[in-house]
C-alpha cells in the first residue's frame, strides 16, 4: 500500500499516518476506530475509498444518542454509554428503548457498499419503541435555569422544580440541581433526581391540605376565625409557636397568607389523627412515584404514642416525609377541582396515547376553589409570605414552606419550599419548588422558592399562551367570592344545625370582598387536649 493513501486516509480521518499503518505493521487483520465521525469526515473517507479503490476501509452506521436538552433533562431521560443504559428513563425503559440487533454475513466492497454472503442467514433489525415525554422542552429549560440560580445564590445541596397539568397529571417540568451533562464524564451521584429518589417534610405547604381536609370533613367553617397569640399548648408539656410572634385575629385567607401555625395546629386538631392519616394515605402520599424512573423512593409514616402530639406536627407538615412527586400530585388534586389525577411523564407509547387516570375524588370542587382562593393573599398581598412571587396582572395562589431537618435530636438544616397554582382560579399548572438545605442568603420558604416558583409561573404563562386577568376570556373577577359561597353553600347542605352566633370580623386586609363575620359551628367530633407544661416544638413556615 502505497505512502500517498496513508496520507490522505490521515488527511480525510483525522487519524495519524502511523496509527493507520500499525495494523499492517504488526500483522493484525483488521481495526475498527469506534469513534463516531461527523458527516463531513464521512465524505471525506468515502471519497478516498473511491479514489484509491480502497476495498479494504468500510464505514459503518451507527445510532447516536443525541440530548437536546442537555443538562437541563437528564436527571430524567438519563443517558446510554458504550451500549449501557446508564441512568433516567434510558434506564429503567431499556428493554423498550433497545430494540433487537439485525445480523448479516457478507462483505464491502471498494465503494463501501455492503454486499451479502449468497444463502447466508439474515435477521432483520427490530426497532425499539418510541416513548414521547409530558416534559414541555421551554418550561424544563427555564424551570432548570431559575433553580441553578436559586441552589447556586443560597448555597444549597440540591433542588428540584416540578409543574404538573392538574387535569391530566402531566409532568410538564421536572427540573434537578445539580444535574449532569450526558455527553461528557459523570461524577458519582451526579444523577441524583430529588423528585423521585428524595423523601422529604413538606413543612408549611402542607396547611393547604390539613384545610383542605378539615372544609371537606365539616370540622371547619369556610367562615372559621380565631386568634392567635404566638403560641398553642398541645400535648406532653409541647407548645407550638408561630414563627414571629402573634398574628392576633386571622381568618382562613390571613392565617394561610401569614403562615400562622396556631391556627393550622387548630384546624389538624379538629380534623383528627386518624381521619388526617387515612386522608394522607387516600392521597398516597407515602407511596413510591410509580413513574418507572430507577430508584424510586416511597414516603415514611410511623403512628407514634403521643397522637395529639403527632397531629399537631402532621397538621403543618411535619413528622412524615413524601417525594416530591407525591407531594406535587397532592397538591394538584387542589388545581383539579378537588380529584387526584395519576403524575405521569410518558404521553404516548410508539405513538399511541397513555391513558389519563383519575384516581379519586378527595375533597368537592367547592372546597378546593374556595383553599385556593385563601392562598391568593400569600403572593397579591404586602402581608403575604410569598409576595415576592406576585405578578402583574395576574392572579396566582401560592404557599410558602420552610421544613426543619432534625436528625440524631438537633437543627440539620432546612427545606425551603413553595408551591402554587398558574392562574387560581382555573389552574393551567401547579408548580412545587423545593430546595434542600440553603445555607446563605436566607432559608425561607418566601425568599429562597418563592423567586423560583415566579420565574416558571411566567413561562408557564407564555408557553400555555395565558392572557392577563383582565383579557382572558371567560375570567371571573368575582371566583373569589363566589368560591366562599360556594363553600358555605355546601357545609350548610351537608350539616343543616344552626351555626354559632357571629363573632366580630378581622381587620379588612383581605383580597376577599365580603366581610369574614362567623365563627365555626360546633365541630362534629370530639378531641382532648392534655393539661399542658411550656416546651417548645419545631415549627415551619
Amino acid at each position: 500500500i502505497s505512502w500517498g493513501f496513508f496520507m490522505a486516509l490521515s488527511a480525510a480521518a483525522g487519524i495519524s499516518v502511523a496509527e493507520l499503518q500499525a495494523p499492517a505493521l504488526e500483522g493484525a487483520r483488521r481495526r475498527t476506530w469506534a469513534n463516531p465521525l461527523p458527516a463531513d469526515v464521512t465524505r471525506r473517507i468515502r471519497k478516498v475509498q473511491s479514489d484509491w479503490q480502497a476495498d479494504g476501509v468500510s464505514l459503518e452506521k451507527v445510532l447516536v444518542r443525541a440530548y437536546p436538552l442537555g443538562p437541563a433533562a437528564s436527571t430524567v431521560v438519563g443517558l446510554v454509554r458504550d451500549g449501557e443504559a446508564i441512568s433516567g428513563l434510558e434506564r429503567s425503559r431499556a428493554e423498550q428503548l433497545a430494540g433487537t440487533d439485525g445480523k448479516a454475513k457478507g462483505f464491502f466492497d471498494r465503494t463501501g457498499l455492503f454486499v451479502p454472503i449468497r444463502g447466508s442467514e439474515i435477521r432483520e433489525r427490530v426497532n425499539g419503541s418510541d416513548l414521547t415525554l409530558t416534559i414541555d422542552s421551554e418550561i424544563q429549560l427555564e424551570a432548570t435555569q431559575a433553580l441553578r440560580n436559586a441552589v447556586t445564590k443560597h448555597g444549597a445541596t440540591t433542588g428540584t422544580v416540578i409543574v404538573i397539568e392538574p387535569t391530566t397529571g402531566d409532568i410538564l417540568a421536572m427540573a434537578n440541581w445539580p444535574s449532569f451533562d450526558p455527553t461528557a464524564p459523570i461524577a458519582s451521584g451526579s444523577d441524583f433526581n430529588m423528585a423521585t429518589m428524595g423523601a422529604y417534610e413538606p413543612g408549611s405547604t402542607w396547611k393547604i391540605m390539613t384545610l383542605a381536609g378539615a372544609l371537606e370533613t365539616g370540622v371547619v367553617s369556610p367562615d372559621w376565625t380565631g386568634h392567635c397569640t404566638g403560641s398553642i399548648h398541645v400535648a406532653n408539656g409541647k407548645v407550638v409557636r408561630c414563627s414571629h410572634g402573634a398574628h392576633g385575629q386571622v381568618d382562613l385567607e390571613r392565617a394561610i397568607a401569614e403562615s400562622c401555625n396556631t391556627s393550622t395546629v387548630r384546624w389538624g386538631l379538629a380534623f383528627g389523627r386518624p381521619e388526617m392519616v387515612q386522608f394522607m394515605r387516600n392521597l398516597r402520599l407515602f407511596d413510591a412515584p410509580q413513574l418507572g424512573m430507577p430508584s424510586e423512593r416511597s414516603g415514611r409514616f410511623r403512628e407514634d404514642d403521643s397522637p395529639i402530639l403527632q397531629l399537631s406536627n402532621l397538621s403543618f407538615g411535619q413528622a412524615m416525609n413524601a417525594s416530591p412527586i407525591r407531594l406535587a400530585a397532592a397538591y394538584a388534586a387542589l388545581g383539579n377541582d378537588g380529584k387526584l389525577v395519576t403524575p405521569r411523564l410518558i404521553r404516548a407509547l410508539d405513538g399511541k396515547a397513555q391513558p389519563v387516570v383519575e384516581e379519586r375524588q378527595i375533597v368537592s370542587p367547592a372546597v378546593a376553589a374556595l383553599v385556593r382562593s385563601t392562598m391568593v393573599a400569600t403572593v397579591s398581598e404586602s402581608f403575604g409570605t410569598g409576595k415576592v412571587a406576585r405578578l402583574n396582572g395576574y392572579t396566582l395562589a401560592g404557599k410558602t414552606g420552610t421544613a426543619q431537618k432534625l436528625q440524631r435530636g438537633g437543627l440539620q438544616g432546612y427545606v425551603s419550599n413553595f408551591v402554587g397554582y398558574v392562574p387560581a382560579d382555573k389552574p393551567r399548572a401547579m408548580i412545587l419548588v423545593m430546595v434542600d438545605n440553603p445555607t446563605r442568603g436566607g432559608y425561607y420558604g418566601g425568599t429562597v422558592a418563592a423567586p423560583v416558583f415566579g420565574d416558571v409561573a411566567r413561562s408557564v404563562i407564555r408557553r400555555k399562551g395565558i392572557a392577563p386577568d383582565a383579557e382572558r376570556r371567560g375570567y371571573n373577577a368575582n371566583w373569589i367570592q363566589e368560591a366562599l359561597s360556594s363553600a358555605r353553600a355546601g357545609r350548610a347542605a351537608a350539616d343543616p344545625e344552626p351555626a354559632a352566633p357571629a363573632a366580630p370580623a378581622p381587620a379588612a386586609r383581605s383580597v376577599r370582598s365580603a366581610p369574614v363575620t362567623e365563627t365555626p359551628a360546633a365541630p362534629r367530633r370530639r378531641f382532648n387536649v392534655e393539661v399542658p407544661v411550656t416546651v417548645t416544638v419545631r415549627e415551619s413556615r
